[in-house]
C-alpha cells in the first residue's frame, strides 16, 4: 500500500503499481523517515504490549508502528507549492461544482460554506490520536470540522454513513485547510517505501521533482537581472526554487539587452514552445517600450509577458540629471532590478539619455554593481536589510506562473467532466 495523509488523516492511497504520483508536493530535503502503520493480530503474544485497536465489534488487532523513509512536509509549504501546480482556490471551487452537478456529492453545502467549516476548525489534535494508526477523510470531517457546529445535523441528514463528504480529490482538502492556522504545520506525508520495496515501481520514480510540464522558464533582459531573481527565490521562497529554470548566464548569455529579447519573444511564439514561459522586461524606458511592443504579440497561453512592477516608492525618488538634483517618478523610466535592492537610505538615479520613443528620459542608479553585488552575497536573510521590493516581484512572478498553472489545470478538469 502507499499513502498520502494529513496526520494520521487518509488523503489518497494506491495500491500495488496502481497510486497517483505526490513527489512534486515535496522538496528533495523532505525525504526523511517516517511513521508506517501495519496491524498485527490482537491475540499474537509477541504484540501484546502494543495497542490494541477495536476496529468494530468482530475485529480488533495491534497497532504495529515502523520507522521507513518517506516525504514530509508540513501543510503550509504543501498548500503554497499546490498553486504552482495549479489547484488553485478557483480550481477547487470548479472541482467541487463538477462533483456537485454529477450527483457524487452527498451534502448540501456550497463551496463557501464548507470553506470557511475547513478555515475555521480546530484540527490541531487530528494530527496524532494514540489509539488510531489512520484514519479516512470523512470520519476526520465528521469530528474536527462540523461536530458541534449547526452544519452537522445538515450533513448527517444527507448521508449514509454518519456524515461522509466523499469525492474531494486530496489535493482541494489541502487548499480548503490553507488557510486554518491550526492546520498549518500538521505534516502531509507520502508513505511510498512499500511500493518501492515490493518492486511495484522503480525507486527514481519517487525523487521529489517537478515535472517539466510544471516548471517555469525565466527570461529577463540580462545576466544581473536572472542572479538577482534566482537569489531572492533562494532566500524569500525556498520552497518553491524547484520550480524555476532560468535561461544559462554563465557563459555567452544571449539575450542581453531589450531588442534582443524582444526578437526571443517573437521566436518562441513562432515555434510555439511548450514550456511554460514567464518573460520579464525592465520597468525602464526600454524595458516598458520593449514589453508594450511584446505584450501586442499574439503570445501562447503558456506564457506571460510582463515588467517589473510599478512601486509607490519610486514615485518621489531622489534623481539628478542636466537641470541638476530633484525628486522625481523613476517608474517607468529608471527602474531597473537593482532599484528594487536595499541601496541605502538615500539612492540616487542618474538620467542618462533621451528616449525618443517614449518621450522620456532613460535613468540607472547610481552603484547599481555594488548594490547588487552586496545582494547576491547573502547567505540568509539579513537583519535589517530591505527585501520589500523584492517580495513585490517575486508576488508578481509567482502570481503569473500560477495563472497559467491554473488555466491548464481547469482544462483538464472540463475534459474529465464535460457536463459539469
Amino acid at each position: 500500500m502507499i499513502y498520502l495523509t494529513l496526520g494520521r488523516v487518509q488523503l489518497d492511497w494506491g495500491k500495488n503499481g496502481r497510486f497517483q504520483n505526490h513527489s512534486a508536493l515535496f522538496r528533495p530535503g523532505d525525504l526523511t523517515d517516517i511513521p508506517y502503520f501495519y496491524a498485527a493480530d490482537a491475540d499474537d503474544p509477541e504484540s501484546a504490549d502494543l495497542p490494541l485497536i477495536r476496529h468494530s465489534d468482530n475485529f480488533s488487532y495491534r497497532l504495529i508502528t515502523e520507522m521507513k523513509q518517506g516525504y514530509s512536509a508540513p501543510l503550509r509549504t504543501v498548500a503554497r507549492r499546490l498553486l504552482l501546480l495549479g489547484h488553485t482556490d478557483d480550481y477547487c471551487r470548479a472541482e467541487f461544482k463538477a462533483l456537485t452537478e454529477i450527483g457524487y456529492a452527498n451534502h448540501d453545502f456550497g463551496f463557501d460554506d464548507l470553506k470557511a467549516l475547513m478555515s475555521s476548525a480546530n484540527v490541531g489534535a487530528a494530527n496524532f490520536r494514540p489509539d488510531l494508526g489512520s484514519e479516512n477523510f470523512d470520519r476526520f470531517f465528521a469530528e474536527h470540522v462540523v461536530a458541534g457546529t449547526e452544519a452537522q445535523a445538515r450533513l448527517q441528514s444527507h448521508s449514509q454513513d454518519d456524515g461522509e463528504i466523499s469525492g474531494l480529490s486530496a489535493y482541494t482538502i489541502i487548499r480548503l485547510l490553507a488557510d486554518n492556522p491550526t492546520a498549518q504545520e500538521l505534516p502531509v506525508t507520502w508513505q511510498f517505501a512499500d511500493v518501492a520495496d515490493g518492486g511495484w515501481a522503480p525507486s527514481e520514480s519517487f525523487e521529489a521533482a517537478v515535472r517539466q510540464p510544471n516548471r517555469f522558464l525565466i527570461v529577463t533582459e540580462g545576466t544581473s537581472d536572472v542572479q538577482i531573481i534566482k537569489h531572492a527565490i533562494e532566500l524569500l521562497a525556498p520552497d518553491l526554487t524547484d520550480f524555476f529554470d532560468f535561461v544559462d548566464m554563465r557563459e555567452n548569455y544571449p539575450f542581453s539587452g531589450t531588442g534582443s529579447l524582444y526578437n526571443f519573444v517573437r521566436g518562441l511564439i513562432s515555434i510555439r514552445i511548450q514550456n511554460n514561459v514567464v518573460v520579464i522586461f525592465d520597468n525602464d524606458a526600454e524595458g516598458v517600450f520593449n514589453w508594450e511592443r511584446s505584450a501586442r504579440l499574439n503570445r501562447l497561453e503558456n506564457m506571460r509577458i510582463v515588467k517589473l512592477p510599478d512601486r509607490s516608492a519610486f514615485e518621489n525618488f531622489r534623481t539628478i540629471g542636466p537641470t541638476g538634483e530633484q525628486r522625481a517618478d523613476i517608474n517607468g523610466k529608471a527602474a531597473a532590478i537593482e532599484c528594487y535592492l536595499d541601496a541605502g537610505p538615500e539612492p540616487v538615479v542618474r538620467w542618462t539619455s533621451y528616449d525618443q520613443k517614449r518621450d522620456c528620459y532613460q535613468g540607472v542608479i547610481e552603484g547599481k554593481e555594488e548594490i547588487a553585488r552586496q545582494f547576491l552575497g547573502h547567505k540568509k536573510l539579513e537583519p535589517g536589510y530591505d527585501y520589500s521590493g523584492l517580495e513585490h516581484i517575486l508576488t508578481m512572478l509567482i502570481s503569473e506562473c500560477v495563472r497559467i498553472s491554473e488555466a491548464e489545470a481547469k482544462a483538464t478538469l472540463e475534459a474529465e467532466h464535460p457536463d459539469g
